[in-house]
């Protein structure tokens, strides 16, 4: 049975605060797997003799986060976006 929705009630949770919440702790999970510092500036060199430096994110803001085995996970520096297998090096800079 769905419990009935209290909007504006005192002491209700956030939804979206706890999804941001939840996604952070998966994102940092997600990070940790594939070795790589999602969400922190980085400077990252491509194949082909390409550096980026910025904040290092997921390129897609999807409900879940993507399977770790998959090697298509696209990741994105400003307006460039990339795969995970085209990453030959990767330094934090903060």
């Amino acid at each position: 049975m769905q419990e009935e929705f209290q909007f504006g009630a005192p002491g209700g949770k956030d939804g979206l605060d706890a999804w941001r919440r939840e996604r952070a702790v998966q994102v940092a999970a997600l990070a940790k797997t594939l070795g790589i510092p999602l969400g922190h500036p980085c400077r990252v060199e491509l194949a082909g003799d390409v550096e980026l430096e910025g904040m290092l994110t997921l390129a897609d803001e999807e409900l879940l986060t993507p399977d770790p085995r998959n090697p298509g996970i696209r990741l994105q520096i400003g307006r460039c976006i990339f795969t995970s297998p085209e990453i030959v090096s990767v330094v934090r800079l903060d």
